[in-house]
């Protein structure tokens, strides 16, 4: 992965000689002045001072010589990264949580999986709060196989979907709402509030939901959101905003009232993982879909 020319520089400027560097890495002293000699050309400059004493590192060189133990040492830290990834991932299903993706189905389903599947093992791996969804598609399959969420129409392509059940669309508004107190809500309730929800174009059901508001329930302002996170359910908690959102999220922000509203639209729930799973991942999906 990296320049092995580099081993024969910091032998060589870590024994000070050509031939001491020579006797430890097992060639000759003609090999290792050649080599070092094409590493001098290929970087333009000088690397050591030499002399009938030895040799020592030129200002140049003792810069170089710094950055390459560092640049070997990542070089090796990577591929032992890379080896024990390669080696999990026939055994081992790395799942991804935090407070918005948390694990309300899957320890009923691996206890499952796990009587006909013995052998696989389980590895929680925490999720940062990412800053858009794109970023969490681009860390699946590297950091985690999979998690467990609410699924969208424009995820497709960026990733692969079981689902586990519908969940309803519904409301979660503050506490001290006027709506607050109401057991259910109606599509004439939101008259006159101010909505926020995905914005146009990331769900097929939410876009078709936006429609019947702008029908039955005009004027309520909508405020589009680019990606729900920690702070969308602060902003409505300080606000008079009314979140829409699922059942599934009522345990994220204490300080919200997930309400029922009345209206047929539901989200796919399930398990979202890689869309070339690693062969645990897709020994544990395929055992689920048996399970299903």
């Amino acid at each position: 992965m990296y320049n092995h020319q580099l081993d024969t520089f910091i032998k060589t400027a870590d024994l000070g000689s050509f031939g001491k560097a020579a006797d430890a890495l097992y060639i000759s002293s003609t090999a290792v002045i050649q080599q070092i000699n094409l590493l001098e050309n290929q970087c333009g400059f000088r690397l050591f001072v030499r002399s009938n004493h030895g040799v020592k590192l030129t200002p140049a060189g003792r810069s170089l010589y710094e950055d390459a133990c560092a640049l070997i040492r990542l070089s090796n830290e990577a591929l032992q990264k890379a080896q024990l990834l390669a080696e999990s991932s026939e055994s081992t299903v790395r799942i991804g949580t935090s407070l918005l993706y948390k694990c309300r189905k899957l320890p009923d389903l691996w206890t499952k999986v796990s009587e006909t599947l013995p052998d696989l093992r389980i590895e929680i791996r925490p999720m940062i709060e990412y800053e858009n969804r794109a970023t969490v598609f681009s860390r699946l399959g590297i950091d985690f196989d999979l998690f467990e969420g609410i699924y969208a129409s424009a995820w497709k392509g960026a990733c692969n979907f079981l689902e586990l059940q519908r969940t309803p669309v519904c409301c979660a508004l503050s506490r001290s709402h006027p709506l607050a107190e109401a057991s259910a809500l109606s599509m004439q309730d939101l008259k006159e509030e101010t909505l926020v929800m995905p914005v146009r174009g990331v769900s097929e059901e939410l876009d078709a939901f936006r429609d019947v508001i702008s029908r039955d329930a005009p004027p309520a302002r909508i405020i589009d959101s680019t990606y729900y996170g920690m702070d969308t359910f602060a902003m409505c908690e300080i606000s008079s905003y009314i979140l829409i959102t699922q059942p599934v999220y009522e345990d994220i922000h204490p300080n919200l009232k997930t309400i029922p509203l009345d209206t047929p639209f539901t989200m796919p729930y399930g398990l979202i993982y890689a869309k070339e799973p690693a062969a645990a991942a897709l020994r544990f999906i395929n055992a689920v879909k048996h399970l299903l």
